[in-house]
């Protein structure tokens, strides 16, 4: 199964593709979707959304991978903000009538770390032994894609995914 894991932002998307079914996870792209805060939304969100569109038409995935909406109170405009990036990479999807799986950063972290509030680094060193490749989760945008696919990996009972979890400790 090839997944497409995606960490949105309206600034910073972070995208990454693995493919299961070997022996350990096999990373085939990674990747961060920038845009710049001074342009205007509409045209933010179509840079992302033609970027993911891409990455979709280009390395055909079989599923989607995304992480879920999260927010306090204090924070709404920004889960507003994350909502409508999200929205794009969503619709990217469906567009290409690709499964979409939500998961919440908290159980992507909980599943990849043991730990449901990793830090930033340790998300990113556990990406990279899952993955076995260092080079992989030096952005955290990436790093967060990429613990959503392995999320999906392992939630949905991929044999090479647990035989490498299970190796690994």
């Amino acid at each position: 199964m090839r997944i497409l894991g995606v960490d949105p932002g309206l600034v910073n998307t972070g995208y990454g593709v693995i493919d299961t079914g070997v022996s350990t996870p096999k990373v085939v792209e990674g990747g961060v979707v920038r845009t710049r805060s001074k342009d205007p939304l509409e045209e933010r969100l179509h840079t992302i959304f033609e970027a993911i569109r891409e990455v979709i038409e280009e390395l055909r995935p079989d599923v989607m991978a995304i992480e879920d909406l999260h927010s306090q109170p204090k924070f709404a405009k920004t889960a507003i903000m994350m909502g409508h990036a999200r929205g794009v990479v969503v619709m990217a999807a469906g567009a290409a009538g690709m499964p979409v799986h939500n998961y919440q950063p908290n159980r992507a972290k909980s599943i990849v770390t043991g730990a449901g509030h990793a830090p930033k680094d340790q998300v990113m060193r556990a990406v990279a032994a899952h993955l076995q490749d260092e080079d992989v989760a030096r952005n955290e945008h990436v790093a967060d894609a990429f613990a959503i696919a392995l999320c999906h990996a392992i939630i949905s009972g991929s044999p090479a995914v647990a035989a490498s979890i299970a190796a690994s400790r």
